[in-house]
């Protein structure tokens, strides 16, 4: 496990790329969490502040893909550094208007949110440009197997992704406890100001690393949209389910845990969830998978649903804590399978922008499963809110199913394409 992480963190310029879009996403977990606690304690209204954040979030979901776009079309470099500028003024702006209107609150909440700079798109995209491997000097003999059956063609990609993922969950352990810390022991603005010097010294630190950026792709070759693209109606689809599981879990296991006698064990059931998360994803991530992508996604989902069962059946504390263990053991799984699916699904001309959906999708589902979860405790209790999560992930694995013909397809039909007309260097077709 260790030797296949430490050869992919040799590849050249990766440790540092890494490294600075981890800082950048850092933010990501205390941002929505530095929002509610600076507007509640300025404004005295958790209402005001659930708003705000809302707002928060939802201007990022927006914005995303349009984002990703951008940074196909014109690089990454320019989009980062316009990012963190208008990012600047929206977080400053928010920052000195907390005892504004609740619609001006909002309105600056949302130019924050559509402003962040997704570093964690980003970085998954400069990981496929440098893990490609190189332009074959001429066309390769048809074979009989798929191109989609060569397990060397995924097997680094899946590493760097199941990396960035067990990254991801240090942030949302992290970033929690370190935003609290300072709005409750410092000043209730300073846990957003510490999220925006690390959101604008990652974004910048990866936007100024030249030698690993994706180039772009600008005139006709950039034409068409990753939306239209088969498979992809799927891949966001299936995204919006995760993210139900993921809205859902957040509120059923606060309110599961003040049923079971105390509020305070909520922080460290999710925490026991990300560190499955990250169990999960390194073991993933080790390993050289031999079945299609399109056919590994969908075992993936399939094993979610078994795995998210035991939280309907928990009766107390410990076998909640196993749980939820046993749930995060799928998350990054499946969360990089679907990643790399979308890779071979896009052509290169198209991923940041696709990445960028498939995480905008991800935010809309988490929002909407909160809003259900809140819904479902009030009606049934929190123990029959703990049955949405598998109930969301057997609706994901329908839709894969229904749609597994066409993202196969659509892989096939990626891996068979043309080269693009203003083709990197380094950058071949998967085959």
């Amino acid at each position: 496990m260790i030797r296949a992480y430490r050869s992919l963190l040799a590849v050249p310029g990766a440790a540092r790329f890494s490294a600075a879009a981890f800082i950048g996403r850092l933010p990501v977990p205390m941002l929505g969490l530095g929002v509610i606690l600076l507007v509640s304690a300025r404004s005295g209204s958790y209402r005001t502040a659930g708003l705000v954040a809302a707002a928060t979030m939802l201007g990022y979901a927006l914005a995303a893909p349009a984002a990703g776009r951008a940074a196909d079309r014109f690089g990454q470099r320019r989009v980062l550094l316009a990012s963190s500028v208008a990012h600047t003024a929206g977080l400053l702006a928010l920052l000195s208007t907390t005892t504004a209107e609740a619609w001006v609150l909002c309105l600056a909440g949302a130019v924050t949110g559509a402003s962040r700079p997704s570093t964690g798109t980003m970085v998954r995209t400069r990981w496929a440009h440098v893990l490609a491997p190189p332009a074959p000097a001429a066309p390769r003999p048809t074979t009989t197997s798929p191109p989609d059956a060569d397990p060397a063609s995924t097997a680094p990609l899946e590493t760097a992704f199941s990396f960035e993922a067990v990254l991801d969950e240090v942030t949302f352990i992290a970033g929690p406890v370190v935003v609290t810390a300072l709005a409750t022991h410092v000043s209730p603005r300073a846990g957003l100001l510490c999220c925006l010097l690390l959101t604008v010294g990652g974004s910048t630190s990866l936007a100024l690393q030249r030698a690993t950026e994706p180039p772009p792709r600008q005139g006709r070759s950039h034409r068409g949209t990753a939306l239209t693209v088969r498979g992809m109606p799927a891949i966001i689809a299936v995204a919006f389910c995760g993210g139900l599981v993921v809205g859902v879990l957040d509120l059923a296991v606060v309110a599961r845990a003040e049923s079971l006698g105390s509020r305070a064990l909520s922080g460290p059931l999710l925490a026991v969830l990300a560190l499955g998360s990250m169990a999960g994803g390194l073991w993933y991530g080790s390993r050289t998978w031999r079945a299609a992508p399109h056919v590994l996604w969908i075992r993936c989902l399939g094993v979610q649903v078994l795995g998210l069962l035991p939280l309907a059946l928990s009766a107390g504390v410990p076998t909640l804590t196993a749980a939820m263990f046993v749930a995060g053991l799928t998350v990054t799984p499946i969360g990089t399978s679907g990643l790399v699916l979308l890779e071979r699904l896009l052509p290169p001309r198209l991923l940041t922008e696709g990445m960028g959906a498939e995480t905008a999708a991800m935010a809309l589902g988490a929002a909407g499963g909160g809003w259900l979860s809140g819904v479902t405790v009030s009606a049934l209790g929190p123990a029959r809110a703990l049955a949405l999560p598998p109930a969301a992930a057997a609706l994901a694995l329908l839709v894969a199913a229904c749609c597994l013909r066409s993202t196969a397809v659509s892989a096939e039909d990626r891996a068979e394409s043309p080269a693009p007309s203003c083709p990197e260097p380094g950058t071949g077709q998967r085959v």
